[in-house]
């Protein structure tokens, strides 16, 4: 059965495994303006304004493939303090290894039948492949997307609290004066 990667469609580059060099060879992606529009609204931030991928393709064991090098990117997003323009620039080391469908190295060696024992220090397993390319593009996106700043800020900007309180030191009513409220007093029913 086939892990089928259900990433990005802005971005794609397929390149085919077949035949690598054994030093492997460089390939460089670098997002037109189209594809860069449409990231933009896939990660929904503000804009792409570069996005580059320099990479080195490598035959790996026999029948996968590594892939090493650097995404590259600046993005523009929107400050959580002051909602201003924030550009940024990011740059993330990249490594990913890919193998055929159906390869005995797509399988991970479980200790025991029932158990799935993942290695938080360890390699991620390899990804599978079908067919006579493999798509980087969604991959290369999932890097960005990880490298991202969740909240952007200015590096001296602060968040001063604001006081909504007109008076602070005046508390609400309990529920149980609330409740007072509502039951008649015995001096009110003698009338």
């Amino acid at each position: 059965m086939t892990r089928e990667f259900m990433g990005s469609k802005a971005i794609r580059y397929p390149i085919s495994p077949l035949k690598l060099p054994r030093d492997g060879m460089l390939v460089r992606f670098e997002a037109d303006e189209t594809e860069r529009g449409a990231l933009a609204g896939e990660l929904d931030i503000s804009a792409v304004e570069t996005f580059v991928g320099d990479l080195r393709v490598l035959p790996w064991r026999a029948e996968g493939v590594r892939v090493t090098g650097r995404v590259a990117a600046t993005v523009v997003q929107l400050s959580v303090v002051s909602l201003e323009p924030l550009r940024q620039t990011i740059t993330e080391p990249f490594e990913m290894i890919f193998v055929p469908e159906g390869s005995k190295l797509a399988r991970i060696d479980q200790p025991g039948e029932q158990e799935l024992y993942i290695d938080p220090e360890g390699e991620d397993p390899p990804e599978v492949y079908a067919g006579h390319t493999i798509d980087l593009g969604p991959y290369l996106v999932e890097a960005l997307a990880l490298a991202l700043d969740p909240y952007p800020r200015e590096a001296d900007a602060v968040f001063d609290r604001v006081d909504t309180d007109p008076d602070p030191d005046a508390r609400p009513p309990s529920a149980f004066e609330a409740l007072v409220s509502l039951v008649p007093r015995d001096d009110e029913n003698k009338n």
